[in-house]
Formats: structure tokens, C-alpha cells, sequence
């Protein structure tokens, strides 16, 4: 079972600022080290095997990790596990200093490895701090994810140059993430929450896990989808955008609209997630939005690359939409960490596909069109299981179809 404090629920305000601290270091070592990609293979510290690997490992760490998360998390607390998470990003980020290829690998692995605790977790702390103001926590949080994650991509470029080298440049990045985990301890509890004793069997009975909540698969297969087309996105515009013909500067700059479209377009899209009328023209908006996007890449890439950047950033509004789902589904706060675990587990195990997939299909065919062919299929996808989707959980609580 997972525990969450008392004296945590008793501290909102800081709880929500430490909350937003954490959630801006969610993507910052995704959208860097995309941005970065082409400097850091032009000074050695990537090679043609890792510069594949390095966008790929972000959803295979969370899946793999993810496994794990819900048992650490009832066995040292919510609070603890997410500072452990902080704890272990920032040691990631710094391990990234070193101009090494498979240093940086390391590095981008243990990195991803805390991400992936405190991503699973934080939909859980928002069921249990926040249980009456899940959507709006949830569209704070998810705002602060992209805010940062734009920043991060903005700037990751500039800050390299700044600093002399690309890979001090993403070790830059820890420096947020070691404020984040600062705050982060002043909030969480200090001592261990005691773990009740679990009732011992009755003789000759057999215990049953209990059954996932009605919609649970399918809200797996929605976040695969979501997450495969994002990552793809996250990790490979800033290359797609220099191999079409645009410098370093301007293509990280795109990502970094495309990461920063999602800080308005969040508040805009989450009023969506109360209704199964709402949430199927939501799926319809971000799915409709990735489509017209990656159709602009396709075919003018150099046209309007700010408007196709900006319609992708729209797109990636799915995810909080998911979050939103996971955050409602099941009875309770323990429930929704299970769901998050499983959900999340299966999901990026899927989408590690899609950035290693991507990778190794441009190498191959060397062009990017098969790419951006494929993901307008899943964007296809993304939206009829979304349809999907809203009409099972929804079937649950039809006071809520409106």
C-alpha cells in the first residue's frame, strides 16, 4: 500500500510550490540533450551508435523502472521515493559532463532512472494533497513540465556555447533539479511512514490481486500512443529541423516552441478532461493538432517551421489529458499509483519504439519521410482509441457526461 504524510496535507502552499519545482526538471534532460544532439556528435562526445540511443532511453528507463516504483513507494513513502528520484536525476545530470559517448549514455540512463520515480508518483501526491482540485493541480504541474522543458530546449544550445562545451552544458542542468530536491526535502516528512501489517490469510485461502479499474489497458495503450508520438517529437525536431536545413540555434528554438505551445495550450485543453463530450473534441483537437504538424515537416519544412513546431506543441497535450484520466481512475490514492505504475510501465515500454525506432529507420532509408509518414498514422491512432477510451471510462460515471 502506498502512504502519503499527514504533515505533508497540512502544508498545501508549500506542497504546490515544491510541486512545481519538481515537475519543471521532468523533461529538462529529455529537451537538452535533443537540442544539444548535433553539437555534442560534431565534438565527439556522441558517436553514430549513442546519438541513436540517447532519445530512445528516456521511454525504455521509465518502463523499466516504472516496474518497481509503486513497491518502493509503499515501502519508504511517496515523499521519500520522489526525493530519492530527485536525488538520483541530479546525479545523472552531472555524470553527463564527461565528454565520453557512453559516459553520456550512462549519464542520460541514471538520469532517466529518477525522472521515471518522480514522473510515476506525482499523479499520486496530486490524488492525495489535492483530491479536490486534481484537474487544476494537474494542469499547474503539467504546465510547469513544459515550461521547463521549453527552457530548456531554448537555451540548451546558447548555454553550451556559453560555457564552453556541450556536455558541461547538459551537466548545467542539475543545478534546477538540486534546488528542486532542496525544497522538496524541507516539504516531504522526516520520518518514515509506519507500514500497517498486512492481514494475515485465512488457512486455505487463496489471496486475489484485486482487478485493475474498467479502462486501465486501454488508457495504456492511449499513453503508449501519446507517448511514442511525444518522444519522437522531443527527441529527434531539433535533427529533423538541422537536416532540413535550419542551424543548431533556430532548431533548438523550435523545440523549444514546441515544448512552450503546451504552457497556454494546457490551461485551454484540460477543461476538457470533465466529460466524455469534452474529452473526445479534446482527443480530436490534440490528435487533429500532431497531424497538421507533422504534415507541415513533411512537406514545407522550411515554410512555416514555427507554426508546424507550435501545432506539434498542441499535440503533446495529450499527456495531460492522460494524466487527468490516471489521476480520477480507481477508488483511491493507492489505487491511482497502481494504475500510474501499470499505465505508465506498459506505455513507454511500447514507446521506446518510437525514438529508437525513428533513429534507426532515418539511418537506413537517410531521410526522414518514413518517419513523419508513420507518425501521422499513430496520430490517426492516438484519436480513435481516445474515442475509445472516453466511452468506457465514462460508462462508470455518466453523471459526468456532459
Amino acid at each position: 500500500m502506498t502512504h502519503f504524510s499527514a504533515p505533508a496535507r497540512r502544508r498545501p502552499a508549500l506542497m504546490l510550490i515544491a510541486l512545481v519545482l519538481v515537475a519543471l526538471n521532468l523533461r529538462l534532460a529529455i529537451t537538452s540533450a535533443a537540442a544539444l544532439l548535433t553539437l555534442l556528435t560534431e565534438s565527439g562526445a556522441l558517436n553514430s551508435a549513442t546519438v541513436v540511443l540517447i532519445p530512445a532511453i528516456p521511454t525504455a528507463v521509465f518502463a523499466v523502472a516504472g516496474v518497481s516504483t509503486a513497491r518502493l513507494a509503499g515501502r519508504w513513502g511517496v515523499e521519500r521515493t520522489v526525493a530519492v528520484g530527485l536525488a538520483v536525476l541530479s546525479i545523472g545530470l552531472l555524470i553527463r559532463a564527461i565528454p565520453s559517448p557512453w559516459i553520456v549514455v550512462l549519464g542520460t540512463v541514471v538520469a532517466t532512472g529518477g525522472l521515471a520515480v518522480v514522473n510515476i508518483l506525482l499523479p499520486a501526491v496530486v490524488r492525495a494533497h489535492f483530491g479536490r482540485s486534481i484537474g487544476t493541480v494537474t494542469t499547474v504541474y503539467s504546465t510547469a513540465m513544459s515550461l521547463g522543458a521549453a527552457t530548456a530546449a531554448a537555451t540548451a544550445v546558447p548555454v553550451a556555447v556559453a560555457v564552453g562545451s556541450p556536455t558541461v552544458g547538459l551537466a548545467a542542468w542539475a543545478v534546477p533539479a538540486l534546488i528542486a530536491l532542496a525544497v522538496w526535502a524541507v516539504v516531504m516528512p522526516i520520518a518514515r511512514p509506519a507500514r500497517p501489517a498486512a492481514p494475515a490469510p485465512e488457512a486455505g485461502v487463496r489471496r486475489v490481486r484485486a482487478a485493475y479499474p474498467a479502462g486501465t489497458w486501454l488508457l495504456a495503450s492511449f499513453f503508449a500512443i501519446q507517448s511514442l508520438l511525444s518522444y519522437v517529437v522531443m527527441g529527434w525536431l531539433p535533427t529533423i529541423a538541422t537536416d532540413a536545413g535550419l542551424s543548431p540555434e533556430r532548431a533548438g528554438l523550435l523545440l523549444g516552441i514546441t515544448m512552450a505551445v503546451g504552457v497556454p495550450a494546457t490551461v485551454l485543453i484540460m477543461p476538457l478532461a470533465r466529460g466524455a463530450g469534452r474529452m473526445r473534441v479534446g482527443f480530436a483537437v490534440v490528435g487533429s493538432a500532431t497531424t497538421a504538424g507533422v504534415l507541415g515537416l513533411l512537406f514545407a519544412p522550411l515554410a512555416l517551421p514555427e507554426v508546424w513546431a507550435g501545432l506539434l506543441g498542441l499535440g503533446m497535450c495529450a499527456f495531460p489529458l492522460a494524466l487527468a484520466l490516471i489521476a480520477t481512475i480507481g477508488t483511491d490514492a493507492a489505487e491511482s499509483a497502481r494504475v500510474s505504475t501499470a499505465v505508465q510501465s506498459i506505455g513507454y515500454t511500447v514507446a521506446t519504439l518510437g525514438p529508437l525506432g525513428a533513429g534507426a529507420l532515418h539511418q537506413a532509408a537517410q531521410s526522414w519521410t518514413p518517419v513523419l509518414v508513420l507518425l501521422v498514422v499513430g496520430a490517426a491512432a492516438q484519436i480513435t482509441v481516445g474515442v475509445v477510451l472516453t466511452g468506457v471510462v465514462w460508462r462508470r460515471r455518466p453523471g459526468d457526461d456532459r
